[in-house]
């Protein structure tokens, strides 16, 4: 996750919490903290999902688990990091 955002030379923050939230949850209270607006989330079961504080919920191509790949881990990494930059986002991988 952290190798797509740093590859698209975005900052990033990394917080642990001690919560049973699902990824999602835990999406968008990082979105709704972070200063560029979007959050990323990694549940106990290990699912991940991006959020941008103006979205309502779970958005297709931005949620994926429990026990997602490195590959898709680096790609919404990335898709998390195009979201603060404006560009087109990329094609999670199963």
């Amino acid at each position: 996750m952290l190798a797509g955002i740093e590859e698209e030379g975005v900052p990033a923050v990394l917080a642990r919490r001690s919560t049973d939230e699902d990824a999602h949850t835990l999406a968008r209270s990082a979105a709704l903290e972070s200063s560029l607006s979007v959050g990323v989330g990694i549940d106990g079961r290990g699912a991940v999902s991006v959020q941008h504080e103006q979205l309502a919920g779970p958005t297709a191509g931005l949620h994926a688990g429990p026990a997602v790949s490195s590959a898709a881990a680096r790609t919404l990494g990335h898709n998390a990091a195009r979201i603060v930059v404006g560009i087109p986002l990329r094609a999670v991988a199963p």
